[in-house]
């Protein structure tokens, strides 16, 4: 028989197979029903790891209490001191009654009938058993948690089996908010694959750091951070505007700089560490036929290649720095309108860089995420979900970076046709 957890383990990684399986708004729509009236178990038991976490942090926060002048009455003090001298023969019960039953949860049982409960007692009184081994309190003590507490700067064993449970502790903590939790991140990416969906959005197969190795070279939109560079997703799909019609393409870029950071503490021993911090651009790629080798940016931090173009407009100034190989090129694609429009269009998202590649490519980059969708139901209520995920999903802000493309487009027609 299929333990309870394992049954909900299959079941839940069936959903996920079938949200990725799923080829249109519809397959989502049938799908969120079929979870609505789901059979089979679709919540945890967890109940005896709770029990394993909320004992671990008992006992890692108990000395801090202590320390921060926590007062107990005598007696409770005896017990909790008699608790921990006596861990030496309770705790390996527990850990080894907890691993017995995470390794059924996986389906790795023991050859053993019976219920899970009398499995798990027999390595209970394995781990009971230890103690019979005449070197084990010294292996448990002094050999592990003495050497643990030493390592860490503390005194006492007692404060590294405090330390230790309070890594285990805090790890299954987050692992039990995940399974608890299972339905938020599931339903976030159902509800972007429908918004994905109604903006005819299809994924494109790429290899993220070679892609933008390779976008690298055009744009120097790519050439942030000084670590990893790498694209993250890619997308693409056609505009229909009323004058132009062009394929995009959307991508998610992430990238990150690596400095080195150096403390020192209260007896001036210098500590020096790596530290990573991730930032992310989010843009579209598409080829534009009227213009090359120049860059309209309002992020100041990348340094552009050309010479600088000034405007007669004091506002553009402030919020663009125009770059062009030829002057004249940028002269005649930024008319008063086109400023008009972009200085409009600086205000609504954030940090836009429109850059013009020697190949009459366009990259148009902002810091904000062009494809944050918010729901407000989720699978923990199937029925709402569902008639949400039937209506229309936006996606304004790349409805922006769109339209604000087009709009040049069509201005640099114009002036293209009178110039010739």
């Amino acid at each position: 028989m299929i333990a309870h957890n394992q049954q909900v383990t299959r079941n839940i990684e069936q959903i996920r197979s079938d949200v990725n399986q799923a080829a249109s708004q519809d397959d989502l729509i049938a799908l969120v029903r079929r979870v609505e009236q789901h059979k089979g178990p679709l919540d945890y038991r967890d109940n005896w790891y709770r029990f394993f976490c909320a004992v671990s942090l008992f006992f890692a926060l108990l000395p801090v209490a202590l320390e921060l002048g926590l007062v107990l009455p005598g007696f409770i003090m005896q017990i909790l001191s008699a608790a921990l001298g006596y861990s030496v023969i309770w705790y390996p019960m527990l850990c080894l009654a907890t691993i017995t039953r995470f390794c059924e949860d996986k389906g790795k049982r023991l050859p053993i009938p019976g219920p899970q409960w009398g499995r798990m007692a027999l390595m209970a009184a394995v781990g009971a058993s230890l103690n019979l081994i005449p070197q084990w309190p010294y292996w448990y003590w002094d050999l592990y948690f003495d050497t643990l507490a030493s390592f860490l700067g503390l005194w006492y064993p007692s404060s590294g089996f405090a330390a230790h449970n309070g890594v285990i502790g805090v790890l299954m903590l987050f692992w039990l908010r995940g399974r608890m939790k299972w339905r938020n991140k599931l339903s976030d990416k159902i509800f972007l694959k429908d918004a994905l969906f109604n903006n005819n959005l299809e994924e494109v197969p790429f290899e993220g750091k070679k892609l933008a190795k390779e976008l690298e070279a055009s744009f120097r939109e790519f050439k942030r951070g000084n670590d990893l560079r790498e694209i993250e997703s890619l997308y693409k799909s056609t505009y229909q505007g009323d004058v132009h019609q062009f394929d995009y393409q959307l991508y998610r870029f992430h990238y990150v700089e690596k400095r080195t950071e150096t403390t020192t503490d209260a007896n001036g021993k210098t500590t020096t560490r790596t530290v990573r911090d991730h930032y992310y651009r989010h843009g579209v790629l598409l080829d534009f036929p009227f213009a090359a080798d120049m860059s309209i940016s309002n992020d100041f931090g990348i340094k552009r290649r050309g010479e600088r173009y000034k405007s007669a407009s004091n506002e553009f100034n402030r919020q663009y720095r125009v770059h062009a190989a030829e002057l004249m090129s940028a002269a005649r694609l930024l008319s008063p309108a086109v400023e008009e429009k972009l200085s409009l269009f600086a205000k609504k998202l954030k940090k836009p860089v429109f850059e013009f590649s020697q190949q009459g490519r366009l990259c148009l980059a902002v810091t904000d995420d062009l494809l944050a969708v918010k729901r407000v139901n989720g699978l923990d209520n199937p029925k709402a979900f569902a008639e949400e995920l039937a209506g229309h999903t936006e996606l304004k802000q790349m409805s922006q970076m769109l339209e604000i493309v087009h709009e040049i487009m069509r201005y640099s027609d114009n002036n293209f046709k009178a110039s010739a």
